[in-house]
């Protein structure tokens, strides 16, 4: 079976050649890599440049450039129309996949009433300082509710049985994964395919990229009142976890209630930002120091 792959991008140039040479790698006896489509929206930092050099040596790489930014939305709405395969992969421009982690996402597929897949996100910020330990807490948590039930993260792959998602949405796989199980199909997380990912490194990116989810959580709630928001936004599914997290280091503990602290301030200021202050940040400020991400071996 025939995929393709997308990525929007904004901005990417410290990681898209990296991530471009890891996908061309893919390997697979079952799936067939038709293209890898890099949708560049607005790029000032040679985004552009790095994948048209790309291109040259591999023709399967497409490049699609907005002038200007329009939003994530924008750009996965423009792969899922201009893309070939009837199985689709979105990544985010800031990962890496660890090597064979597409080939082991796309298994999913082999029962053919998987509709959507997501793989493990792994950060690799340092958890020995206050932040790191936030952004491995959050991901950690969300494994855990994942393998109990459902939710993608920035590595998703899904059949092309949509025709794409509100523009201006910030909750993009949320609203491609709810859209395809309407169709019928079931979801599967595969924790065995990880991507790596650096989370924010500092509170103000910190509150930039977990305001606007949040944010996008609201609107979707209004367009969509129907549907079940994540369990990552079920508080006390959340609680029960955190229960496994406590140290007896006091250090940890201290990590551990600010980590609950940041994240409650976030979720008010979100429900200010929509409710109150009318903001939809669908098109948001690009947080800096989650741009360097360093592969693993």
């Amino acid at each position: 079976m025939k995929i393709s792959i997308g990525i929007p991008c904004y901005n990417e140039a410290a990681n898209i050649e990296k991530l471009l040479d890891r996908l061309l790698m893919f390997d697979s006896s079952c799936y067939i890599l038709e293209e890898v489509i890099v949708i560049a929206s607005g790029c000032t930092d040679g985004t552009p440049d790095i994948v048209s050099k790309k291109m040259k040596a591999d023709p399967r790489i497409r490049l699609l450039v907005q002038e200007s930014r329009e939003g994530k939305a924008s750009a996965v709405n423009l792969f899922i129309s201009s893309s070939v395969s009837p199985i689709l992969v979105m990544l985010s421009g800031d990962i890496l996949p660890r090597p064979g982690a597409l080939e082991e996402m796309l298994k999913a597929f082999d029962d053919p009433k998987t509709g959507v897949a997501a793989g493990q996100i792994i950060p690799l910020n340092d958890p020995g300082d206050f932040i790191g330990y936030y952004v491995g807490l959050f991901w950690r948590l969300h494994h855990r509710l994942a393998l109990n039930g459902f939710k993608a993260g920035e590595a998703v792959a899904f059949r092309k049985v949509i025709g794409g998602i509100p523009v201006d949405t910030a909750t993009d796989e949320t609203w491609i994964v709810m859209q395809v199980l309407e169709k019928g199909f079931i979801n599967s997380y595969v924790p065995g395919a990880v991507f790596y990912n650096r989370g924010p490194e500092n509170l103000a990116d910190f509150f930039k990229v977990r305001r606007r989810h949040l944010i996008g959580y609201h609107h979707m709630k209004i367009l969509r009142p129907d549907w079940k928001l994540p369990d990552t936004m079920n508080n006390l599914k959340v609680l029960a976890l955190l229960k496994d997290e406590l140290s007896w280091s006091p250090r940890r503990l201290a990590f551990l209630a600010g980590a609950v602290s940041l994240e409650a301030l976030a979720r008010l200021l979100a429900w200010i930002d929509f409710h109150v202050l009318k903001r939809n940040p669908f098109i948001w400020p690009m947080a800096s120091s989650t741009k360097q991400v360093e592969e693993r071996s």
